[in-house]
């Protein structure tokens, strides 16, 4: 399960990187700078895809391991934590972009 802690990690990571492009994203419209208002937005959406695709591929080892390993209890705790945070927070930062 080492291996789904470290796509927990990257997937952080990932929406944690969106959030602060979507930050310089408000920032530069709020300032009226549209060229860099949008690429931050562009790199903030970059950020949001690699986090989906690796919460895909999470996903599905966790589902390849369940077929041969059944997970503890902790274990699916701890995914169901990080898929939580992930559905919230990339929410969050789809918000930040529709202003």
């Amino acid at each position: 399960m080492t291996k789904i802690k470290k796509y927990a990690e990257h997937i952080m990571e990932e929406v944690e990187g969106a959030k602060e492009y979507a930050e310089k994203y408000i920032e530069c419209k709020a300032k009226g700078n549209t060229q860099w208002a949008n690429r931050f937005k562009e790199m903030a959406g970059d950020e949001l895809k690699h986090a989906g695709y690796l919460h895909e591929k999470a996903t599905q080892e966790i589902e390849e391991l369940s077929k041969v390993f059944q997970p503890t209890e902790e274990m699916r705790e701890k995914w169901e934590k990080c898929h939580k945070e992930y559905v919230e927070r990339t929410a969050w930062v789809k918000q930040m972009l529709l202003m």
